[in-house]
């Protein structure tokens, strides 16, 4: 519970959120992507085989969402449908150079995110980490936050 001389924590996530978001939002603008869509192609290459229902509940999206936004990915040349496992499925699959499209932005990101968290050590940035991954594998029941899963 919060003290009532502290800002509730779900303000400091929130204001945290909006600051971070410019830099993200304006990285990813330069490589013609929004964050969903980044969040989405980086989910696919950590777990190819996910579904497009398990996809829309990582992401927080309808199956609606998720369709234009594959649609917008796939027409900008990121993604590909391929043939599910049955004949009636399809499955998502990075299309050729998506992966290193992914790895500059990241390392553009990493360069971000280090200027952001300036004012903490590297001990400090860890714990914020494991404690975010860990606050989202609780909030989306979805063990794939935690590190090593």
């Amino acid at each position: 519970m919060d003290a009532p001389d502290q800002p509730p924590i779900a303000y400091l996530l929130a204001y945290a959120s909006t600051l971070t978001g410019r830099h993200v939002d304006e990285v990813l603008r330069r490589h013609g992507l929004t964050v969903r869509q980044f969040g989405l192609l980086e989910q696919l290459r950590l777990e190819p085989e996910l579904t497009a229902s398990e996809l829309a509940r990582q992401l927080g999206v309808s199956r609606q969402s998720l369709h234009e936004m594959v649609g917008g990915l796939e027409r900008a040349g990121h993604l590909h449908r391929l043939p599910g496992a049955s004949g009636r499925t399809r499955r998502l699959a990075l299309a050729p150079g998506t992966e290193r499209l992914l790895a500059r932005i990241r390392m553009t990101l990493t360069r971000a995110e280090s200027a952001f968290l300036g004012g903490l050590n590297p001990r400090e940035i860890q714990a914020l980490r494991g404690l975010l991954q860990r606050l989202l594998a609780h909030a989306t029941d979805d063990e794939a936050w935690l590190p090593g899963m």
